[in-house]
């Protein structure tokens, strides 16, 4: 936009990022700042530009209020992602992950209603890390023809779940043609706050 101004090497830099998640080396990148000090707008002003050259991009916020279920920004994300693909490529890029994919979020039954139920785990760790790796092979597989913009919005405000996800796909992204980008306010981050383990994870 004409009135956007001074964040031109910022916006160089996710420009670089980008080029690497096209070329299949995914990246997390995030824009950390206080309050009213851009880090929304230069997203919205980058994902602009990569949607004008033909890129998908889609967005989701953490949320403060009480109540919000667990994963909430990648529920956001996995909705879109879903609304978008016909019925047989939604099965394919699911894969034998989409059962437990369903259990947060009910839109995946709602397409495929003939879906099995996902078997049962005892071990609350193993259901989440089997949770995790099928979301994980859903995007890898979403994405391997096409590159993607991923943005979390206000990470400072997202639950230890999100926050774990966020972490396992650090491992996994490098090899997807996605670009994560994520927002927070560092100024809200202390050493007890959730987001400084897992940005030191990162």
């Amino acid at each position: 936009a004409p009135d956007f101004v001074g964040r031109a090497p910022i916006l160089d830099r996710l420009d670089a990022a980008l080029e690497d998640a096209e070329a299949g080396r995914g990246r997390i990148v995030l824009l950390a700042g206080e309050a009213g000090i851009g880090k929304t707008r230069t997203a919205e002003e980058f994902a602009a530009v990569a949607s004008s050259r033909g890129l998908p991009v889609h967005a989701a916020w953490c949320r403060e209020e009480k109540g919000v279920p667990p994963y909430w920004p990648w529920v956001q994300l996995l909705r879109g992602l879903i609304e978008g693909a016909s019925a047989d490529d939604l099965r394919r890029e699911l894969g034998a992950g989409a059962a437990r994919i369903a259990r947060i979020v009910p839109e995946v039954r709602e397409r495929l209603p003939d879906l099995p139920e996902a078997p049962a785990e005892a071990d609350p760790e193993e259901a989440r890390f089997r949770l995790f790796d099928a979301i994980a092979g859903f995007l890898g597989r979403a994405f391997a023809h096409e590159a993607r913009i991923l943005i979390v919005d206000d990470l400072h405000w997202a639950g230890g779940s999100s926050l774990q996800l966020l972490e396992f796909l650090a491992h996994e992204i490098g090899a997807m043609r996605i670009l994560l980008l994520g927002t927070y306010r560092d100024v809200e981050v202390n050493r007890e706050h959730p987001l400084a383990g897992s940005l030191a994870e990162l």
